[in-house]
Order: C-alpha cells, then sequence, then structure tokens
C-alpha cells in the first residue's frame, strides 16, 4: 500500500497563532496515513523564524522549498480561511496556481460566505477556486473528518464498497 503525500498550504501570520495550530491539529488527526508536507516543519515560532536553529529562511528558500513540495504531494490541502478575514494570502493563491499543473488533488477550506469576486448572477464562489478544487469544505472541522476516512480509500487501506 502506498501512503499518500499530502501538503498543508494556508496563510503563514506571526500575530495569528491559528495558521500554525490548524496544521498540528491535522498532523495529529491523519499523520499516520499520509506523509504530511508542512511548510512549518523544521521553522522557530514567530517573529524570529529560524530553520532548525541555524538561519532564517529567506524569499528564496521559501518559494523553492514550497514549490518542491507541492511538485511532490499527491494531495493538498489549501486553508483559504484568511481570505474571509481581509487577508491577500498572496503566497497561498501562488501555491494554488502551481498546484493546479500537477496530478495533485486539491481540497480547499473556504469559508461558505466568501466569494471572491463581484459578480453574483453568475457565481457563487471565485470561478478558479470553485473549478480548481476537488471538494471545498466549508470549515477545517469538516475537510478533516472527511481526511480521515478518504485517506484510507487513496492509499488501498479500505477498498471495499462502503468502506
Amino acid at each position: 500500500m502506498r501512503v499518500p503525500t499530502l501538503y498543508l498550504a494556508g496563510a503563514i501570520r506571526d500575530s495569528h497563532p491559528e495558521d500554525i495550530e490548524w496544521r498540528e491539529r491535522l498532523i495529529a488527526l491523519i499523520g499516520d496515513r499520509a506523509t504530511i508536507l508542512n511548510p512549518l516543519a523544521g521553522k522557530g515560532a514567530p517573529p524570529q523564524w529560524t530553520l532548525h536553529g541555524l538561519r532564517q529562511p529567506d524569499a528564496k528558500f521559501i518559494v523553492a522549498h514550497d514549490f518542491w513540495a507541492i511538485d511532490r504531494a499527491d494531495l493538498v490541502v489549501f486553508n483559504f480561511s484568511s481570505l474571509s478575514e481581509g487577508y491577500p494570502s498572496i503566497g497561498t493563491l501562488c501555491e494554488f496556481g502551481r498546484a493546479t499543473g500537477t496530478k495533485a488533488l486539491l481540497y480547499s477550506i473556504i469559508d461558505p460566505e466568501y466569494l471572491g469576486h463581484e459578480n453574483l448572477t453568475v457565481f457563487h464562489l471565485h470561478p478558479f477556486l470553485e473549478q480548481n478544487s476537488s471538494v471545498v469544505f466549508h470549515s477545517f472541522q469538516e475537510a478533516a473528518a472527511f481526511l480521515l476516512k478518504h485517506l484510507d480509500v487513496l492509499s488501498g487501506r479500505t477498498p471495499h464498497h462502503a468502506g
């Protein structure tokens, strides 16, 4: 059985511990069902970000390593909750764009009230987010519950009808 590789994408804001905490909760919940690639792995806590306590990661390091992880992932979980808080999540959106060109399944967590555009007569969610997400979840809890069961299907651990 091949264990899927999963990358955790989302905002990383120094003043928002929840940007770190959701990743840690998901790792604790599904870490035995997937190989987890976490952009925060090996990094010390803000405000003095360090890498293995040796150096501060710079822009070139961050982009190269995050894109490397996305290119290798079977699944990418995008936590876009920061968008509905008014944070632009530029890095996460760049990662999303990169991931659309891979073989990965893209699972997005997006607040149901977030639109991402002004054309309400045609779309609810921005077409690029809706079209490129394999599944859109409306909460972290919904995504976590799904992954807890579905990773066993994707790995082949539970291949039978109705699991």
